[in-house]
């Protein structure tokens, strides 16, 4: 009798193939719940990663151009500080020559770029605002550009920069331009030396 006792002890300490397959399951939910919630917060921090540079580009381009235009007109008498031709911007002082010209234009991306990104859309087309000094060789330093204005401000005494840039990878919960977020800066610089 004791012997049939500890048996069913023996026997009753197992898991029946029923709780086996039910845990299982349940392990298998909270797994997959899991992994879309992961992913969904990585998509989220990609996109937000991506918005967070492009604003930085645009901050950053922005800056470099009014830190150069402050310099418009320094030790020129017989020239123009700055001249404006569509999206391009030349400004003119006397740093180190007679004549100093920094020149800021767009870029159109080549065929080949938009290969390298496969997300992006060909046929919408795209710059990359660059930047050359003097004779000195082009120097990029804003990518995915998709309109630069400089134009003269109202007072004669300032200028308006306005860039737009989108990012380079799409965003999947955006439904506007196929998927691609922009952001457009736009800022008042005043002129120190001139009056345009």
């Amino acid at each position: 009798m004791v012997r049939l006792k500890s048996n069913r002890i023996r026997c009753s300490r197992g898991f029946t193939i029923l709780e086996v397959i039910i845990a299982a399951l349940i392990t298998g939910i909270l797994a997959t719940a899991s992994f879309r919630f992961y992913t969904s917060m990585h998509n989220q921090t990609e996109a937000q990663y991506e918005v967070s540079e492009l604003q930085h580009q645009c901050r950053a381009s922005v800056h470099e151009i009014k830190k150069t235009l402050r310099l418009a007109g320094f030790k020129l008498v017989a020239h123009p500080a700055v001249e404006i031709n569509g999206d391009s911007l030349a400004i003119y002082f006397s740093e180190t020559q007679p004549v100093d010209t920094v020149l800021y234009f767009l870029q159109p991306f080549a065929d080949w770029e938009y290969v390298r990104w496969p997300d992006l859309q060909y046929g919408h087309k795209l710059f990359r605002l660059v930047r050359q000094r003097n004779s000195q060789p082009i120097e990029p330093f804003t990518d995915f550009i998709v309109d630069v204005n400089f134009e003269k401000s109202t007072d004669s005494k300032s200028m308006r920069i306005t860039i737009t840039a989108q990012t380079s990878k799409k965003d999947e919960t955006y439904d506007e331009n196929n998927g691609f977020r922009t952001w457009t800066l736009e800022e008042q610089v005043s002129l120190r030396n001139v009056i345009l």
